[in-house]
């Protein structure tokens, strides 16, 4: 399974452990998806655990020590320089590139209701990190009938 996770949902992963975000990044630890990723993508990401530093209460060395463990887990989407916007925010614009020249199979976002034109114009599936979770649970099996 490939995904793409926004950098706000990134950044809401290190500020507890109960959170949604926190538990996508223990299945990326554990390998049980492949985190697609572009250059601007992860620079997306640094500027948004600087920019939440404070209230994440994160060293200069932890956040480089979490890029560098997201980027070693990482598969790279090459940017495209003919890419044309669809959301209004250009930060939204690098997830939803990426989630769409990589192929993703979902992308991860705080608030899937701002990715509606996302959702319709490129067909992408945008869920959050609680919605997401379901995509990990192990398929239920019917029990037959005695």
């Amino acid at each position: 399974m490939k995904l793409v996770i926004e950098p706000d949902s990134i950044a809401a992963g290190f500020k507890t452990a109960q959170a949604p975000e926190h538990q996508l990044l223990r299945f990326l630890a554990n390998g049980d998806y492949k985190l697609l990723l572009s250059a601007p993508l992860l620079y997306a990401y640094e500027q948004s655990l600087y920019d939440n530093r404070h209230s994440l209460n994160l060293k200069f060395r932890e956040i480089e020590e979490a890029l560098s463990f997201i980027a070693e887990r990482a598969e790279y989407v090459p940017c495209h320089a003919l890419w044309h916007a669809v959301m209004n925010k250009p930060e939204k614009d690098l997830s939803v590139a990426c989630a769409y020249i990589g192929g993703a199979d979902a992308l991860i976002v705080l608030r899937p209701d701002l990715y509606k034109q996302a959702k319709t114009t490129l067909n992408l599936t945008v869920l959050s990190a609680k919605k997401s979770l379901k995509l990990f649970e192990p398929p239920k099996t019917k029990r037959k009938a005695a």
